[in-house]
């Protein structure tokens, strides 16, 4: 009976998060249809082809508002108390060195693969040229639309889905650990490629935990924008970057570790 549960409420979890590609496409087809309709100059350019980012600039605030009903006015009603309170200032650092510190891991991961026999097997390949093409260059307007969608709207999306709906539906209806763990992997699979995927749930973990323990989606909020932002930039060619972002592994590790052994409540 309790394996029924368990994978109950990891079904509905999964549908839940199913909610935003449906979203994704009604959009797509509702703009689509308008713009044949009608041919209006906004909707040719939302929809451009060539252009995906710019669809997202309707999606994703619209994901937000659905995701947020759900969140505070469902999943959230009964809410968990935090163990750690982080003032402004610490959160805020915390945050932002987290997100660095990962683009460090994120780096070694994709070297790892492009440098070892691992990069011939025909998905791994596939997926680090999935990753280059994903990097390739951009004009002005369409770096700052990316941004604005990859740097912004994407994380806010994504953590109040992961951390927040997914996150708290499982944590009330199995455990924290297994809200934790699974909301992480359905975060790294959603990303659909193996090497965005590995790294992916590796951030849902990290993400994960400095949620558990705050209880403040603003801070895994601003983990994952300054994570998409900095990789938005594309700075993995600068060495001296890297080098300070591994450096950033002592400082995250120990931060990982004290939210971890924290139990009861506790401000810094």
């Amino acid at each position: 009976m309790k394996i029924l549960k368990i994978a109950w409420a990891t079904f509905i979890a999964v549908l839940l998060g199913f909610i935003f590609f449906v979203i994704t496409d009604l959009v797509i087809i509702s703009l689509g249809f308008a713009y044949n309709k009608t041919g209006n100059a906004v909707l040719d350019w939302l929809t451009l082809p060539q252009e995906m980012d710019r669809i997202y600039l309707v999606i994703y605030p619209l994901s937000i508002l659905v995701y947020s009903i759900i969140f505070f006015k469902w999943i959230n009603k009964d809410k968990e108390e935090a163990q750690v309170h982080w003032d402004i200032k610490t959160g805020v650092v915390c945050s932002i060195m987290a997100g660095i510190a990962f683009g460090g891991i994120s780096t070694l991961w994709v070297m790892f693969l492009k440098n070892t026999a691992l990069s011939n097997i025909g998905f791994i390949k596939s997926s680090l040229e999935y990753l280059n093409a994903s990097s390739a260059n951009k004009s002005t307007a369409s770096f700052i639309i990316s941004l604005v969608v990859a740097g912004i709207l994407a994380p806010i999306n994504e953590e109040i889905i992961y951390r927040g709906v997914t996150f708290n539906f499982l944590e009330k209806r199995v455990n924290t650990k297994y809200a934790l763990i699974v909301s992480s992997l359905m975060f790294g699979i959603i990303h659909l490629s193996f090497v965005q995927s590995v790294y992916a749930t590796i951030m849902g973990l990290i993400s994960g935990v400095v949620y558990m323990k705050t209880r403040k989606l603003r801070w895994s909020i601003l983990i994952h924008i300054t994570i998409n932002t900095l990789a938005t930039y594309e700075l993995t060619s600068n060495l001296i970057w890297v080098a300070f972002t591994i450096i950033l592994f002592l400082p995250l590790g120990a931060m990982l570790y004290k939210l971890l052994k924290t139990k009861t409540n506790y401000a810094y």
